[in-house]
């Protein structure tokens, strides 16, 4: 009875442990998640792959494109690690709309912000003043293919250079700071700058102020994707793609997901193959060896 009880534990949980393994996230912006918040979309037809700051970034960084978004606060140790990349020659495309985004800016040296307010626009949007219709875009840059596209609960950029700006908003929209949504006398009006490039030493920055644009339910709207493809090809068009996944929002399942994938790394040893082998065939044989010697 008591070797029942614990093959069926060990069948449940291992029951348990595919399940878990095999349903994708659905936390925003995960480069697993297909679902309408996910980035899973973005990954595969822009040839990302997903690494952790510091030990993912590239020694040579030139030829590369690093996409930061910061909903987790970056250490010390990490933020050295992303301006070193940067002015190394390696390209940061930092989206942000209300979480760390402004940390990364200021460790750079740079003077723009992340305004941290809720942009909106009650006349030039897509269905509702919160998703924001852009068509003013610097085409030297982004190329005349590109002639709108849509941002999601985004806000906007302050103090940037208007020579280093590449997208505006229209002049109807507005920064709503008390976020009471609704136009007050003191809050910004539009045009607002929402993308901007800034040159670093030997790299570049590009703000983007809406990290929404990348998610499966928003890449293909308009010109979005064209636009994504356009910033990232900034400096070069034949570039790696490196998503700063230890940043992104995780929840309970990617945890768990993490979990498994470390016991995975561990069991692959030769040590622990070796290790497991001896203990499967000590549950196997070992009921067949006592009723021998009992015989």
């Amino acid at each position: 009875m008591r070797r029942f009880l614990l093959g069926l534990t060990l069948a449940v949980a291992v029951v348990l442990a595919v399940v878990v393994w095999l349903y994708p996230s659905n936390e925003d912006f995960r480069p697993e998640n297909p679902f309408w918040n996910g980035l899973k979309g973005f990954m595969e037809q822009f040839d990302a792959r997903s690494i952790d700051l510091p030990d993912g970034l590239p020694p040579e960084p030139e030829g590369t494109a690093l996409l930061l978004i910061p909903y987790v606060e970056l250490t010390e140790a990490e933020l050295d690690s992303v301006a070193g990349y940067v002015r190394s020659g390696g390209t940061l495309l930092l989206l942000d709309d209300y979480a760390y985004g402004n940390q990364v800016v200021e460790h750079l040296g740079l003077e723009p912000r992340f305004s941290q307010g809720a942009l909106f626009d009650p006349l030039f949007n897509y269905k509702n003043k919160w998703l924001v219709r852009i068509t003013d875009l610097t085409t030297t840059t982004v190329g005349e293919d590109v002639a709108s596209i849509v941002l999601n609960h985004a806000t906007s950029l302050d103090a940037v250079p208007e020579t280093n700006v590449i997208a505006r908003s229209s002049r109807f929209s507005f920064l709503d700071l008390n976020r009471n949504g609704t136009r007050d006398d003191e809050e910004p009006s539009g045009p607002l700058p929402v993308v901007a490039a800034l040159p670093v030493d030997k790299g570049s920055v590009v703000l983007v102020a809406d990290p929404s644009i990348l998610i499966n339910g928003m890449l293909q709207l308009e010109d979005n994707a064209a636009f994504v493809r356009s910033i990232m090809d900034i400096r070069h068009e034949e570039r790696d793609l490196l998503l700063a996944r230890s940043h992104l929002p995780e929840g309970s399942l990617d945890e768990a997901k993490g979990f498994l994938a470390a016991v995975r790394d561990r069991l692959s040893s030769p040590v622990a193959m070796s290790g497991l082998l001896v203990v499967t065939l000590v549950v196997t044989l070992g009921p067949l060896l006592r009723r021998t010697g009992a015989e």
